[in-house]
């Protein structure tokens, strides 16, 4: 029996350089960075003081004063973006059952910010008596796919994916499964990630990843250039509606992208240290374009990972000359990381969202900072402004410490 198609009716998108889709497209074509000196907290003592946050985002425009008050930033996004993409999507008239609908969220930090020091201020001060009563799940991951599952009324399987910098295309891929195996027939399906809080960086400048061009924030995130030096934390929230293709259609829904594949896999060798010749992404890569049906002849173009550190960029830029041969100097690389930071979980669905703009509009999103590009990186990496390009199939690339990577392929929809 045929599986029935999967494709993408809504959108939804916190970014640092843009909230809602139409903002963060905007900024992806005129090349516009998010990246600022942070506020959040004096990160003065630090060698990196920048960070990509959401600096226009009031959590109380999308939730109640008190639920806001009681639950963390993590939730807030996850909520906001999972009710621009039903509202995108326009999926309260579509008519599903909640029975039929199901929810994934993913994250990969959580955000233990101000809100969990202040618990250990009140029990230091009056004993575990005085500690609010949501404590205990403020913070926890999965209170984000709790909160949009009854935010909206979702009734089907629910889940909460933790898997580093691969969360968003792995829980895009349980969505698509979802709904591919006939349990329901749409899927609201996101990432969140709240990184800007001191432990985050303290412990990633302990680990030598961030930038310190604290002097010109926007030029920090450098993937594929030689003179890279780190990436650069960032806040963030994607959520995707996912919707079985026939219904989409049969209910005049405007389509974005089917999702055509999904691959994943795992290298299995060092929790820090990626195989430099790229075989673990390339075989997330190969899984998605068997999934999809596809060779790697029909992908035009490529949303990488693109984070940033040697180690990564040249290991991805290896995976793809192992998957395309020599057609991978023929297809061009968007890092769109050069002007979002690194957000973790929510990276890899940034990618979809670029994704679906060369789909819909045919437009690449540029790779910014790439002023002197790395010899062992010498792809087509769409430097400094976007391009107009034609686009029927895109692959967008997600790769996480420990050597865990995902794929997904989407097609333009028929």
């Amino acid at each position: 029996m045929e599986r029935p198609e999967v494709v993408i009716t809504g959108l939804g998108v916190l970014a640092c350089n843009g909230l809602g889709r139409e903002q963060f497209w905007n900024a992806l074509k005129t090349g516009q960075s998010g990246v600022r000196r942070l506020d959040r907290f004096d990160a003065s003592d630090l060698p990196c003081q920048i960070a990509g946050q959401l600096w226009d985002f009031n959590p109380e425009d999308f939730m109640r004063k008190s639920v806001v008050k009681h639950w963390h930033r993590h939730v807030h996004q996850a909520v906001a973006a999972a009710r621009l993409a039903v509202e995108d999507a326009d999926l309260a008239s579509a008519g599903y059952a909640p029975e039929r609908m199901s929810a994934g969220v993913g994250t990969s930090v959580g955000s233990p910010d101000e809100a969990y020091e202040g618990h250990k201020e009140a029990h230091r001060t009056g004993g575990y008596k005085k500690v609010s009563k949501y404590a205990s799940s403020a913070f926890a991951s999965h209170s984000a796919t709790v909160h949009v599952t009854i935010d909206f009324g979702l009734k089907g399987p629910a889940i909460t994916i933790a898997s580093g910098c691969a969360t968003g295309l792995d829980v895009l891929a349980w969505g698509c499964e979802q709904i591919r195996a006939g349990r329901v027939d749409a899927a609201v399906v996101g990432a969140t990630e709240s990184p800007v809080f001191p432990a985050a960086f303290i412990t990633a400048c302990a680990l030598g990843i961030l930038s310190k061009r604290n002097d010109t924030p926007e030029k920090a995130m450098r993937p594929f250039d030689k003179h890279r030096d780190g990436i650069v934390l960032s806040e963030g929230a994607v959520t995707l509606v996912l919707e079985r293709a026939d219904k989409a259609r049969a209910r005049g829904a405007r389509i974005l992208a089917e999702v055509a594949g999904n691959g994943s896999s795992a290298e299995g060798l060092n929790p820090l240290i990626l195989d430099p010749e790229g075989a673990g992404l390339a075989r997330a890569v190969e899984a998605a374009l068997a999934d999809a049906g596809a060779a790697p002849p029909d992908i035009d173009c490529i949303l990488a990972h693109g984070v940033s550190l040697e180690m990564y960029d040249r290991s991805e830029t290896n995976s793809y000359k192992r998957v395309f041969g020599k057609h991978a100097y023929r297809v061009p690389v968007s890092g769109v990381k050069s002007m979002l930071g690194q957000s973790y979980s929510a990276g890899g669905l940034m990618g979809v969202g670029a994704a679906l703009l060369a789909l819909g509009e045919g437009v690449l999103p540029p790779t910014l900072n790439l002023e002197d590009q790395d010899p062992k990186c010498d792809l087509d990496y769409v430097p400094h402004t976007a391009r107009v390009n034609d686009v029927s199939a895109a692959l967008v690339s997600a790769i996480s410490f420990g050597g865990t990577h995902s794929a997904a392929i989407l097609r333009r929809a028929a």
